[in-house]
């Protein structure tokens, strides 16, 4: 695990595109990333550094690596999971290789197959490579968006970076905010690929890679999420149960590679539960180690991870933290957040991965089996809404009166129920943005960006035509909230603590299995997650089977937003001249305190996102701003 920064000549030109310095300060800002060593390339038309986290060949990984004529050079952030075999079947065409490191095989594979290597390559990746002969550049995304890569297209330079404040320290692009990317977050709670909240950056999404040659800049998608497929050879349900059990078990164990200390992320929930339960059958004699942190008055989940720990053998460790954060504290996680993300759980995956560092290097974790399996409330929403439609209409009309009747979170049911489509049915159930107040909040400098989140939305739906409610839902989770909100703050979390996070869920292969496992499988009988929990029973003790979810700190936003924010709310929301007002009127913001803080109003999750751009706006950007070269422009 590493992180990358550099830039490319879009015409190849004779010159580095970056002074040195300017490099390697933009590697700098991220060490924490690659805090082990440091490599760097200055070439016609290439400026390319690399901060490396030692993982697979400790004392031979020197990042970035060129191919054997010293032409084509490459580095990359994550592990590719298959190099071993493709160290095989490149040496097996004659090419030479130095170390054990993954990162080796990528020079030596763009030189047989070009950018189409992207199809080769099995894991977590940020790539780039620069071929000399050819004075073309290339960068990779990963195909679920494990790893993050920004960029800028500026005059004749392509710049690029692990981390948007890499880009922004290259001295290249300005600092004008996007509107439509703002707004689309103040909705979704974070800003979805391929936006930024700055007009010049944007973010390579996930399965794509850019390709600069030839005086020119483009874009090309290299893998498509699947969309739900029901599959073709008649499965009974146990059947599915043990295919899905055997191919993550096999997922989990090619994450197991590592040349240092590796654990894993224990909730005591079902995903990490049934991670943990199949690393022990492979861990080859090496202690497992497990961590897990829980919250001081809050409803935690550390004695159910003590016990499964207990069950599975574990060397466990834990950690009780206070909800209560200081402004202080909060400015730093907007620094590691690199973007605004309206989700307190970072603060939680903070705090563990602070721990688990203490023991391990790398950590295997269950994310991402709720987006493929059914696991949130909205999704069990989804699949009631054919059940509604069906009540006949007097049955229907009683049960929308009383619900209306009811609480803020049965009123939001009903929203969701009666909403015409997925997209409308996703805003209503998860926009942060409540309809009381969205008039006065896209209004002035967002005004002509209102339905941004919106249309978002349809555009990524568009990969999924004409599937059901819950194939819709769970559909948009993973290509938006998967990627740019629970993601983004894992990679940012991890990395600000120098630790290797694994999800043994998104191995691509196994996203498209899960596919293809038909619908009522994922949820049965208002139950998320049904053939995950089948595929578990004997592997995890009984009680994590019938357990509910519980969010990690995400649903103590109304108490957290009361009082746990260590006063951020009155200094950064109610301040005489907040940094967020150039976007949003701060009279709208304080009317939405008040009646969160009378009982009249759900805003506290739009409070949390307002909040968060406040410190990205206030603390992030001008800090990143200045690591930047004065003035901005590119080397001659």
């Amino acid at each position: 695990m590493c992180g990358i920064a550099g830039a490319f000549r879009v015409d190849g030109g004779s010159t580095p595109p970056l002074p040195e310095p300017v490099l390697r300060r933009m590697t700098e800002l991220i060490e924490y990333r690659g805090p082990d060593d440091a490599g760097f390339v200055s070439d016609a038309g290439c400026s390319l550094g690399a901060r490396r986290l030692s993982i697979i060949d400790v004392e031979g990984g020197h990042q970035p690596f060129a191919n054997e004529r010293g032409r084509i050079w490459g580095a990359q952030n994550g592990e590719i999971y298959n190099h071993d075999q493709l160290r095989e079947e490149l040496r097996g065409r004659g090419h030479v290789f130095t170390s054990r490191c993954d990162t080796e095989v990528l020079p030596h594979l763009y030189e047989d197959h070009g950018p189409a290597m992207a199809e080769r390559l099995r894991g977590m990746f940020a790539v780039a490579v620069w071929d000399q002969d050819k004075r073309r550049g290339v960068l990779i995304r990963d195909r679920l968006g494990v790893k993050p890569l920004y960029y800028a297209h500026v005059g004749d330079v392509v710049v690029f970076g692990s981390e948007l404040k890499c880009v922004v320290a290259s001295g290249l692009v300005g600092s004008e905010l996007d509107a439509e990317a703002i707004s689309a977050y103040l909705m979704l709670g974070y800003v979805p690929s391929p936006m930024t909240p700055l007009k010049d950056v944007r973010k390579l999404a996930p399965g794509e890679r850019l390709v600069i040659e030839d005086g020119a800049v483009r874009v090309e998608r290299w893998w498509d999420y699947p969309a739900p497929e029901a599959d073709q050879t008649p499965r009974s349900a146990d059947e599915w149960t043990e295919i899905v059990r055997d191919a993550l078990e096999d997922s989990v164990k090619m994450r197991l590679m590592s040349d240092v200390p590796l654990g894993a992320m224990l909730s005591g929930g079902l995903d990490s539960s049934l991670i943990v339960a199949l690393m022990a059958r492979h861990m080859n004699g090496q202690p497992l180690k497990t961590f897990a942190v829980g919250f001081e008055g809050a409803d935690s989940e550390l004695p159910d991870a003590r016990r499964v720990a207990d069950a599975l053998g574990a060397e466990h460790h834990e950690l009780q933290v206070s909800t209560a954060t200081s402004t202080d504290a909060l400015t730093k996680l907007a620094w590691h957040l690199d973007e605004p993300i309206a989700d307190l759980s970072a603060v939680g995956f903070l705090a563990l991965c602070e721990l688990a560092v203490s023991e391990v290097t790398v950590a295997l974790s269950g994310q991402g089996a709720d987006e493929l399996f059914g696991g949130y409330r909205k999704h069990r929403v989804a699949s009631l809404v054919q059940h509604w439609t069906r009540l006949p209409g007097p049955a229907r009309t009683a049960a929308a009166v009383a619900m209306r009747k009811g609480p803020g979170r049965s009123r939001q049911l009903l929203d969701a129920l009666q909403s015409p489509d997925p997209v409308s049915r996703l805003l209503a159930s998860s926009g942060l943005v409540r309809p009381e107040l969205r008039a006065s909040v896209f209004s002035g400098a967002l005004a002509e960006q209102s339905g941004a989140a919106e249309r978002v939305l349809r555009d990524r739906l568009a990969g999924a035509p004409g599937r059901g409610p819950l194939e819709s839902a769970m559909y948009l989770d993973a290509r938006l909230g998967l990627v740019d909100d629970m993601l983004a703050y894992f990679d940012r979390a991890s990395m600000a603590k120098s630790l290797e996070v694994r999800v043994p869920f998104l191995d691509h292969e196994f996203v498209e299995l899960a596919a293809r496992v038909p619908a009522h499988l994922k949820v049965h009988r208002l139950q998320g997650k049904h053939v995950l929990r089948e595929a578990a029973k004997g592997l995890v003790p009984d009680f994590v089977l019938a357990k509910k979810k519980r969010g990690f700190f995400n649903e103590a936003v109304e108490g957290w937003i009361g009082g746990g924010s260590g006063g951020a709310v009155d200094e950064l929301l109610l301040g005489p001249d907040p940094a967020y007002a150039q976007v949003i009127d701060r009279d709208v913001v304080a009317g939405a305190v008040r009646d969160f803080r009378a009982g009249q109003g759900q805003h506290a999750n739009f409070l949390l996102a307002v909040l968060m751009l406040e410190l990205w706006l206030s603390k992030t950007l001008p800090r990143a701003f200045a690591s930047a070269p004065e003035p901005l422009g590119v080397s001659a």
